[in-house]
């Protein structure tokens, strides 16, 4: 009997066969990109408004120094000094203000602790301790 090429049902089942395995890996991959997506956040966090006052601040800073070197008709390397300088200020406020949101707020001011006064127990003999016997100087040695 001659069985090649393959009778045409057999074909058939293997091709149902193959085609069965790729929706189960394609099942798969739903799912696990079902789990993906349940894993991102779906918004971002509010921005709070003391980060848009600050950035509103800045951006007045910098506007207020433009139009004050503008109106004051200065030579154009003062101007470019002055920009320069409030730019830098900005700047180094935002490093100072991105650099204390990763510091918890308990360290971020100087807490004043409480003093404590405790009073010293009273001292026994040094003879009583031996480890300090041999530490002990004699009155009489000092004195000439």
């Amino acid at each position: 009997m001659n069985d090649w090429p393959a009778p045409e049902h057999a074909r058939a089942a293997a091709q149902r066969e193959a085609t069965l395995r790729v929706f189960d890996a394609l099942e798969d991959l739903r799912r696990d990109v079902e789990a993906l997506r349940y894993e991102l956040p779906t918004r971002r966090p509010p921005i709070p408004f003391g980060t848009i006052a600050r950035v509103a601040a800045e951006a007045g800073i910098l506007i207020a120094v433009a139009v004050l070197a503008g109106a004051g008709q200065f030579r154009p390397l003062l101007t470019v000094v002055l920009m320069a300088a409030a730019l830098l200020s900005v700047v180094a406020s935002e490093w100072l203000a991105v650099r204390s949101s990763y510091v918890p707020r308990s360290f971020g001011f100087v807490q004043v602790r409480p003093v404590v006064v405790v009073d010293p127990p009273p001292e026994a003999s040094l003879e009583s301790d031996p480890w300090e016997r041999g530490f002990v100087v004699d009155p009489e040695l000092l004195r000439f």
